[in-house]
């Protein structure tokens, strides 16, 4: 009864219906989610070719590590324990390189850098602790000359007569008899920040009626126009007048980035080069409002200026930060004023190898070690090109070239990085490298630019007379720290490769790596879209929104505008408005979170449902990795674990049989199976022998079925009757008999 009761209560199972179609799908479909790994198919070449040195870092060990074959990692002599080998050291000395570079980006960083940029930040712009700056009163050109005389000069010379006296920094007047002493000019009242030389002004200006055109309804009234700044509209013409105060003439006239000793810079407008009209301010406070006045006087701002640029370069003692700063006023055709102010901070040591203790040391050995091991990862990177390129072409690349023609040498190149970067992760060391030795450069050419200017000498920097070309030095520093976020970036990201050894993060590897194309390909088809959606929205918003101002701007906006969303304004939707913009929001809307979003989806989940199948866990088959490390050990003390020993230590020729005293099916399936591989290695290999079967058999068979191949042979058959040959079905071709077999 409990039997019945229990076969009762029991869930029944769904029936499947499985007709001819049901199966053929599903056969279909196995067959196409799971195809041969070319470590299956390679499997016999591993084991008969005698050069197996050649296959020692090949890209496909990486690719289809789960495929190894674990059972010949024992055998110390075969290709999968050499490569294991390869990839095991590999693996060691790539987490080393890693811990490096993060260890060398992190001793660069330094929460000091970001405050004390922030705090001359505000202190220029004159923010209160509610974050309402006085700069931001510049609205035209009056405001600009008030607040250049009102705030500009209490904010550089801040009045402190106890100033102590830190270096011995004179001005020396060779026809007197006494000397000026300088002290250190102090900005703020914690007396934390110095001022490192003169601050220097300089002004861009434009042409007149260059790039603008007066409608002939006004050009009677007024027929000049003053167009927005770029380079080939930018003004190089002295403009002083004749009663011009003498010690004024020089910042009437125009000035190469030579002189100025000065960078380009982007402002909101426009971006405004090093060269232009340039001033440097006294060292005294009353002598600086005098000039400043002066200039006021004397129009040195008229219509046709476009951009005046004050650079300022400040120490922190506290800290050794050196601060940049540029305080940009744009003056825009329409009359209005825009005041902006970018600081650069970097730490002192940067600038210069350091050998003093504490942090300097220390980043400057992590510089030296870095050098160290990427130089290893070079010389790596390249003998893993040479490999890929030797079993491209079957040979080395000088023996290649000597034979080639003309063209193929020029296209050798090409092709040989195409075969390379065919492995995504090749990618990647190249991106590494290139992103390394962009560092390095910058380090080194800020050397080069501190060691070169007489301006930065070790009796001269500091002086607060001469004007200090910071700017440049801090400029590629930043870029430096920039091309170490990608470095750093790239390099975790590598570490990906190396996780595919672990069947716990095998899946998502292998996912990662088919996603990598498709999803470019389809980001690049996104780019067209956002770019489109962009030219809509500047022409719709252009006018209304500063966001959508320009072309680069909407296109960045409408990337963000995928996660944080947007804010409706009201305004589209009052009465009398076109509903033209609203209508190109919501087919923005449409077609990008209800079409595109979901096709990025759709790739990662067909993705991951076909890498799911085909690298499916097997939980029987041993970790190769760790069969290897096994092995290795193992052989480091003296033993093998090859489990008939008798193999390993027996001579190569108790080890071989000539192929003639094999029987005949014996010999004929050694031939073919021969032929099998060599047809492998042709479609794999470039230049690899492994079976030289020349078929010369002179033997002709003649089956059942062969019919005469014309009338005169038919006859020729009934008047002289020939016996036909045998069909030799277990015959080998002669010149393979004396051929030995071996195993090794």
């Amino acid at each position: 009864m409990d039997g019945d009761g229990d076969h009762k209560g029991a869930k029944k199972k769904r029936a499947v219906f499985l007709s001819r179609d049901v199966v053929m799908l599903r056969q279909l479909h196995r067959t196409q989610s799971r195809k041969a790994s070319p470590m299956v198919l390679l499997k016999d070449i591993f084991e008969e070719t005698q050069d197996k040195d050649r296959f020692v870092g090949d890209t496909m060990f990486w690719k289809y590590f789960e495929d190894i074959n674990t059972s010949r990692i024992y055998h110390t002599n075969s290709v999968e324990y050499r490569n294991l080998k390869v990839m095991c050291f590999e693996t060691v000395f790539y987490i080393i390189l890693l811990a490096a570079v993060s260890i060398y980006a992190y001793q660069l960083q330094s929460k000091d850098v970001f405050e004390a940029r922030i705090e001359q930040l505000n202190y220029w712009q004159g923010c209160d602790t509610e974050g309402n700056c006085r700069i931001q009163s510049v609205e035209d050109l009056g405001s600009y000359w008030k607040w250049m005389q009102g705030e500009l000069v209490p904010l550089g010379f801040t009045n402190d007569l106890g100033a102590p006296k830190v270096a011995n920094i004179a001005t020396v007047f060779p026809n007197s008899g006494f000397d000026l002493a300088q002290s250190p000019r102090y900005i703020g009242t914690q007396r934390s920040n110095i001022l490192l030389g003169t601050m220097r002004m300089r002004q861009v200006r434009v042409q007149k009626n260059v790039g603008c055109t007066v409608s002939k309804l006004f050009s009677h009234v007024y027929p000049e126009c003053y167009a927005t700044f770029s380079p080939e509209r930018e003004s190089k013409v002295a403009f002083e007048t004749r009663f011009s105060p003498t010690y004024l003439r020089s910042a009437f006239e125009w000035k190469d980035e030579e002189t100025t000793m000065q960078l380009g810079v982007a402002g909101k407008h426009a971006n405004y080069a090093g060269a232009g009209f340039m001033v440097d301010l006294p060292v005294n406070s009353s002598h600086a409002s005098d000039m400043l006045y002066d200039l006021y006087k004397w129009n040195w701002v008229d219509r046709l200026s476009r951009a005046v640029v004050l650079e300022i370069t400040t120490l922190n003692i506290n800290v050794n930060v050196i601060a940049n700063t540029n305080i940009i006023f744009e003056f825009s055709p329409n009359g209005a004023v825009t005041a902006t102010v970018k600081t650069n901070a970097m730490r002192i040591f940067l600038f210069t190898p350091s050998l003093q203790s504490g942090a300097a040391l220390l980043s400057f050995l992590n510089l030296i070690a870095l050098f160290v091991i990427f130089a290893i990862h070079t010389v790596w990177v390249g003998w893993l090109m040479y490999k890929t390129c030797f079993n491209y072409l079957g040979q080395s690349p000088g023996a290649y070239i000597k034979t080639a023609s003309i063209w193929t040498r020029v296209i050798l190149p090409l092709r040989i990085l195409y075969q390379f970067f065919r492995y995504g992760w090749n990618i990647a060391d190249l991106m590494i490298l290139c992103c390394f030795y962009a560092h390095m450069g910058f380090r080194i050419s800020t050397y080069i630019s501190i060691t070169s200017e007489p301006n930065l000498a070790p009796d001269v920097i500091g002086h607060p007379e001469v004007f200090m070309p910071i700017a440049k030095m801090v400029q590629n520093l930043s870029y430096g720290n920039n091309v170490l976020s990608i470095l750093a970036i790239t390099c975790w990201v590598k570490l990906f490769k190396y996780l595919c050894m672990s069947s716990y993060f095998r899946l998502l590897v292998r996912i990662l790596e088919k996603c990598a194309a498709r999803l470019l390909i389809f980001c690049w088809m996104l780019m067209f879209v956002f770019f489109g959606f962009a030219v809509a929205f500047r022409v719709g918003l252009g006018n209304i929104d500063q966001n959508f101002s320009s072309i680069q701007k909407s296109f960045l906006v409408l990337f963000f505008l995928l996660i944080d969303g947007y804010e409706v304004d009201e305004q589209w939707f009052e009465p009398g408005k076109e509903q033209l913009v609203p209508l190109v929001f919501v087919f923005y809307i449409a077609l990008m979170y209800f079409v595109l979003l979901n096709i990025f989806i759709a790739i990662v989940l067909d993705t991951y449902s076909l890498a799911a199948r085909q690298n499916a866990v097997d939980a029987s088959k041993k970790n190769p990795m760790i069969v290897f490390v096994r092995t290795y050990y193992h052989w480091m003390k003296g033993h093998s674990l090859v489990e008939d020993e008798s193999e390993e230590h027996m001579k190569s020729e108790d080890l071989s049989i000539s192929l003639e005293l094999l029987p005949g099916l014996v010999r004929r399936k050694w031939v073919e199976k021969k032929r099998e591989m060599q047809l492998v290695a042709n479609q794999n290999f470039a230049g690899m022998i492994l079976f030289a079967d020349e078929d010369k058999r002179t033997d002709k068979s003649l089956s059942d079925w062969a019919l005469p191949s014309s009338q005169k042979d038919f006859m020729e058959n009934m008047t002289n009757p020939k016996a036909p040959k045998p069909v030799s079905a277990l015959a080998s071709p002669n010149h393979l008999i004396q051929q030995k077999v071996a195993y090794f």
